[in-house]
Parts: C-alpha cells; sequence; structure tokens
C-alpha cells in the first residue's frame, strides 16, 4: 500500500510539472498566444499552487513575458475592489469580536 501511495505522488507531481511546462512554453511566445492558451495560462495562475507559480518566476526565460501578461491581465489576476471590500467586512468582524472578547474578560 505504501508503494502505491508513492506512485501516485510521484504521478502528481509529474502532471503538476508537465502544466507548469506546458505554461512556461505559452508564456514564451506570448503575446503572440490564442485565446485558448490566454485562458489555460489565466487559469493556471489562478488555481495552482503557490510553488508552481513561484517555479514560473524563477524562470528567467520567460520572466519578462510573465511579468507582461500578469500587468496586461491584472483585473483578471488581482484583487478587486469587491475582494476588499469582502476583506475589509470580515476584518471588522474580527477586530470587533476580539474586542468584544477583551471587554468580556474586564
Amino acid at each position: 500500500m505504501h508503494k502505491m501511495n508513492e506512485i501516485d505522488n510521484g504521478s502528481a507531481a509529474r502532471t503538476a510539472d508537465n502544466g507548469r511546462l506546458y505554461i512556461e512554453s505559452l508564456l514564451a511566445e506570448y503575446p503572440a498566444v490564442t485565446e485558448q492558451d490566454r485562458l489555460a495560462i489565466l487559469s493556471f495562475l489562478s488555481t495552482a499552487p503557490a510553488l508552481e507559480t513561484a517555479l514560473l518566476t524563477c524562470n528567467e526565460r520567460i520572466a519578462e513575458r510573465l511579468k507582461a501578461f500578469r500587468h496586461d491581465h491584472r483585473k483578471q489576476l488581482g484583487v478587486t475592489l469587491r475582494n476588499w471590500l469582502y476583506l475589509t467586512i470580515l476584518l471588522s468582524f474580527v477586530v470587533f469580536a476580539v474586542f468584544l472578547m477583551s471587554e468580556a474578560g474586564n
């Protein structure tokens, strides 16, 4: 059973590497990519684990094109005003809850 988990983990790592390598190849061609390729890059950057996107950033061959892609698609990849509003409301509730707990302790 242990051997099976090693095989599964190995295939998952290879799949992740293949996905990252595919995205690297697309970014090497950016901005001359198809709409489908653009969507694949957006999907990868939005859903991939942080390690995978960090490995993309470390690749000097595509660093400038990745930077350009992120700049061109900052609205799709970045935090929108609505996200900031939700985050502000959530943090306000947390601060208020901490305040209430500290007052209850006095």
